[in-house]
């Protein structure tokens, strides 16, 4: 959920110091996460409270760093409201509680998560690694559920935090769903299984589960494979010919922007049908 900034900071900051500003905020559950610019620091905790005048807002939280680690989390500070990191969010009927500084978490991928969901068959055995706190499999699983067919869903998480805060996800949503905590390199693996479709949300390295996947697929299954790039085309039959350099067959079935990354970069999904030669 994007909001609006300037109708509620023209009391506080000239139109100069506005234009410093981002011109939208995320909001995850009830709580608002803001970039403040270097030039308005010493204004964070006036910005914040301005903030917190929109509707449903009960904290503010500025961007302290960038999301990195294996975990890729990123340090957040209270600048406004209630001091807390942890809400409820809310998405297609589906609730998720979680600590927005300890977990990796993306409101903007919304949309592409209901995309993928709308897509699964009756019957299907799914994977989602990378899983987090669960949004992927968890919206699935209740679509699924509201639709009356069965599907066998597995969610692998390496993040303790992630995992504990999926496993109650699911127990929150009631929804059957095999949560897993370790590296997906390792716990793939030891399930013994072959999926009909596998979701890989890790765009920055995915790359280096490729062969994981590829090795954990049905023939004629779906790969989900996300990424960052600046040329969507470009990036899609790189990505088919490193399945080919696995010695898998891929036809694209499917190339989805799914949103900007930083300028010229966007995050991209790439529907893959992986053939066994």
């Amino acid at each position: 959920m994007k909001q609006s900034l300037k109708i509620f900071l023209g009391e506080i900051l000239n139109n100069d110091e506005i234009k410093l500003m981002n011109r939208s905020f995320d909001v995850i559950g009830d709580i608002a996460v803001i970039e403040i610019p270097p030039e308005l620091e010493a204004k964070k905790k006036e910005i914040g409270k301005a903030i917190l005048n929109f509707k449903h807002i009960k904290v503010v939280a500025a961007k302290a760093g960038i999301f990195e680690g294996e975990y890729r989390t990123r340090k957040l500070e209270i600048v406004a409201g209630e001091n807390r990191k942890e809400t409820i969010y809310t998405e297609f009927g589906c609730r998720y509680l979680l600590n927005i500084e300890e977990v990796y978490f993306s409101e903007r991928l919304g949309n592409e998560r209901i995309r993928i969901s709308q897509q699964v068959k009756e019957g299907e055995k799914i994977l989602a690694m990378f899983a987090g706190v669960g949004p992927y499999p968890i919206l699935i699983a209740r679509m699924k559920k509201r639709e009356n067919k069965n599907v066998e869903i597995y969610a692998i998480e390496l993040n303790p935090v992630g995992y504990k805060y999926m496993v109650e996800n699911v127990r929150i949503n009631k929804v059957n769903i095999k949560c897993i905590l370790g590296d997906v390199k390792t716990e793939t693996p030891k399930l013994g299984l072959k999926f009909d479709r596998i979701i890989m949300p890790l765009p920055k390295d995915a790359e280096n589960f490729l062969d994981t996947a590829l090795n954990a697929i049905n023939d004629r299954g779906i790969i989900h494979y996300y990424g960052f790039s600046d040329n969507t085309k470009i990036f899609a039959e790189e990505v088919k010919k490193q399945c080919e350099n696995f010695g898998y067959g891929a036809e694209i079935s499917d190339v989805v922007a799914c949103g900007a990354y930083c300028p010229k970069i966007g995050r991209v999904c790439v529907d893959l049908k992986i053939n066994k030669k």
